[in-house]
């Protein structure tokens, strides 16, 4: 890849990231569904609270798109040749359902773990449609978290594991949203410096 073309790219990923508000609707989205899931854990069994989650897991992106507005993310107005990566990875998280539904239905206290794994997956992919560097990392972060919290908590499954989704959600939309502003500071300061060099 050419020095431009790269240079280029960058330039979209990032011109697309700030028009889309980061996407932040859909963690904040997503962090509100597991805290739900958080409360549900204390009325539910494993086997009832693992289909409540599959059932209300289409809410998020509906969710998603009424916050657009409040939170000014509008990631579906935001135009790119790159939203199609991005849409495709996160279709692709629904190609798990299959094993979801086995393993709801043979070990239901495992579905706080393979849910928070498998809504994870298009976090690299959406971190590069951006360039996001926070996106990448949250990935990463939320696998391990979520991991050690699986064994190392095993009373808190249900509960605290779905309160640290949520909060890792809620970072990643805050980071995200630090990111935005950078570019933006940095975008008003290239073009004050070129006003200035004009003049």
């Amino acid at each position: 890849m050419t020095l431009d073309l790269a240079a280029q790219l960058r330039a979209e990923k990032h011109r697309y990231f700030v028009a889309a508000g980061g996407g932040i609707a859909l963690p904040v989205a997503g962090a509100i569904y597991w805290i739900g899931l958080a409360v549900a854990s204390n009325y539910l069994d494993p086997a009832n609270w693992a289909m409540i989650a599959a059932v209300f897991s289409g809410m998020i992106f509906p969710l998603g798109l009424l916050l657009q507005k409040p939170l000014a993310s509008p990631f579906m107005k935001a135009k790119s040749p790159l939203s199609g990566a991005a849409m495709l990875s996160v279709a692709s998280i629904n190609l798990l359902w299959p094993v979801h539904a086995v393993i709801f239905n043979a070990a239901p206290e495992a579905a706080p773990l393979t849910l928070a794994l498998g809504m994870t997956l298009h976090w690299p992919v959406i971190g590069w449609t951006y360039g996001s560097r926070v996106a990448i990392v949250h990935a990463f972060v939320r696998a391990a978290v979520v991991s050690v919290l699986w064994f190392a908590l095993p009373e808190g499954r249900f509960d605290i594991l779905p309160l640290a989704v949520a909060a890792l959600y809620l970072l990643a939309a805050a980071g995200m949203r630090w990111e935005i502003l950078r570019l933006r500071r940095k975008k008003d300061g290239v073009i004050q410096g070129s006003a200035e060099a004009i003049a």
